[in-house]
């Protein structure tokens, strides 16, 4: 998808603008007003299901629903119709707590819930008109066979039989919930002679959720007793699943113990994990050192990520570009989505032309500006930033390159 590919590349290019969300029109969705608490005494009232939009003010897929989905009559004649309707910024307010509550990790999310705010389906990203009223017709479906809630019940009343703990983790898994408490049960269930079972470790790493739990410490401990393919696929799983997130949390919230602790975690899988997941691990590693204020760990590991954009050659990199960019421009070529329907379109035309370069230069603009920030002015290791800005200067002409390629300069013209 253009839109959700090119607000990645515009996030990392060094922030993107606030957008203001505005209203609805009075044709399209009317959006319920209130709290939280408010609108489930509502929905209890009316008897209705709950559909809720998860949105943040950066989000550019969540202003296109906005401005083209959610105003269309056609559209709120089955939400307003099916649902009691509500939007919810997920950082701001009561906000923050409910979208972790419901596990969304990315925007838009759209969550489907009963009166009692149990999750019943989810959907999320830039839908289309029938595809967003398919989504909603399909949750109405969901809660019509759901046993969720009678399973979640039958938890807190104390059931632990470690088959009906296997329904009820996968269910969660497949509603997009974390399952750290139901997890620590459930592995407490399980005999010793099964925790080196490669069926135990996969079920418990594609299960894990977002959030660390006994599963976690199970896996690590036993992952060396299974088979090289059994050891990669659980590896990865846990990456992307549960160590991303954690370790990135961690670090966004200044719990540096925490995320030594992650990043330890990370490095005994990094055998196993994937090209794409290493320089994420890396990207995430090189922010926890520059918090911690750790200039020989932010060393080694900026180093690392530069050496490995600077080893891609300038031809591979415009030809990524010209692949991207026409990857990203077959639906409209091709009639299936509309271009002017996109605001700004001939600007992010332009973005998409430079996908790859942009990603390499943002890499080493990263790592050169913690340099920069961390080390002191008579760090040789400027000069070699100072390198890395110049070759992503010759790759993409971005303000803020060439201001970090001219800062780092002085600093260096300084030392004479």
């Amino acid at each position: 998808d253009m839109k959700n590919h090119l607000f990645i590349l515009l996030m990392a290019l060094f922030g993107l603008p606030g957008i203001t969300s505005a209203q609805a029109k009075p044709s399209g969705i009317e959006f319920f007003k209130g709290n939280w608490k408010s609108l489930i005494k509502q929905a209890t009232q009316e008897r209705k299901l709950i559909f809720v939009d998860v949105y943040t003010d950066w989000c550019l897929p969540c202003k296109r629903m906005e401005k083209e989905i959610f105003t269309q009559k056609e559209v709120a004649q089955v939400y307003d119709n099916l649902f009691i309707c509500y939007r919810l910024n997920a950082e701001q307010g009561e906000g923050k707590v409910l979208a972790q509550h419901y596990a969304v990790k990315a925007y838009p999310t759209y969550l489907f819930l009963d009166t009692l705010g149990n999750l019943v389906y989810r959907s999320g990203d830039y839908l289309k008109t029938a595809e967003f009223i398919a989504a909603g017709r399909e949750a109405i479906n969901q809660f019509k066979v759901l046993d969720l809630a009678k399973l979640e019940d039958r938890f807190r009343m104390g059931d632990r039989n470690k088959k009906f703990l296997q329904r009820l983790i996968s269910k969660r898994t497949q509603m997009g919930l974390d399952n750290e408490e139901i997890l620590n049960a459930y592995v407490s269930q399980i005999p010793e002679t099964e925790l080196t079972s490669p069926i135990t470790l996969h079920f418990l790493s594609e299960n894990i959720g977002s959030k660390t739990s006994n599963a976690l410490t199970v896996i690590l401990k036993h992952i060396g007793r299974i088979s090289e393919n059994d050891q990669r696929t659980v590896a990865q799983k846990i990456y992307d699943k549960l160590l991303y997130y954690e370790l990135a949390r961690a670090i966004k919230d200044k719990k540096l113990e925490d995320a030594m602790g992650f990043l330890a975690d990370v490095e005994a899988l990094r055998p196993w994990l994937l090209e794409k997941q290493l320089l994420s691990a890396d990207n995430l590693a090189l922010h926890y050192y520059h918090a911690a204020s750790d200039t020989s760990g932010l060393k080694k590991v900026g180093y690392r990520i530069a050496n490995k954009q600077l080893s891609i050659p300038v031809d591979t990199i415009l030809a990524k570009d010209r692949i991207l960019y026409a990857q990203a421009m077959e639906p409209f070529l091709s009639g299936r989505e509309d271009s002017t329907k996109i605001p700004d379109f001939q600007g992010e035309k332009k973005l998409a032309a430079a996908q790859y370069s942009a990603s390499v230069a943002t890499m080493l603009y990263v790592v050169s500006d913690f340099f920069k920030q961390d080390l002191d002015a008579r760090d040789k290791s400027l000069n070699d930033a100072l390198k890395w800005m110049q070759f992503a200067s010759r790759i993409l002409r971005k303000e803020s390159i060439e201001q970090l390629r001219h800062e780092l300069e002085v600093i260096i013209s300084g030392r004479k």
